[in-house]
């Protein structure tokens, strides 16, 4: 037996990756393979990454922007976006964490310590690349 535990889909699908794991998988021959996988996407790639980015700007800081989004299909659908740390200095800093909305009901995957793991990270980021060069 083998379990497939996630599935990422990111926009426009021309080719999907799927990983499959466990033990089942050591005698796996040559034999046809039929996946179905239902999932209700309610809310657009656009509309999810709106939502996360006005987010981030009221909740977390207004220099952190939501990525491309990708579709999530696991035990809840979701658009994942990462979030990334602008400057108007120098543009892209990095990456800082990702945020999940709900593909079924649009609701926002993040809270409090959502927003804690982001700043703490921002905070990493910015002293290893803002540090003074000696």
């Amino acid at each position: 037996m083998f379990a497939m535990s996630e599935i990422v889909l990111t926009p426009p699908i021309k080719h999907t990756k799927i990983t499959l794991s466990g033990t089942g998988l050591q005698k796996f021959q040559a034999s046809d393979v039929d996946i179905n996988v239902v999932a209700t996407v309610n809310l657009d790639a656009a509309a999810a990454r709106r939502k996360a980015t006005a987010w981030l700007a009221s909740e977390v800081g207004n220099l952190l922007i939501s990525g491309a989004p990708q579709l999530i299909i696991s035990k809840e659908t979701v658009w994942r976006m990462p979030v990334v740390l602008t400057s108007s200095v120098t543009g892209t800093v990095g990456e800082v964490g990702s945020i999940d909305v709900n593909a079924e009901t649009g609701e926002l995957l993040a809270g409090e310590t959502v927003r804690d793991q982001i700043l703490a990270n921002v905070q990493h980021l910015t002293r290893s690349t803002l540090s003074p060069t000696e």
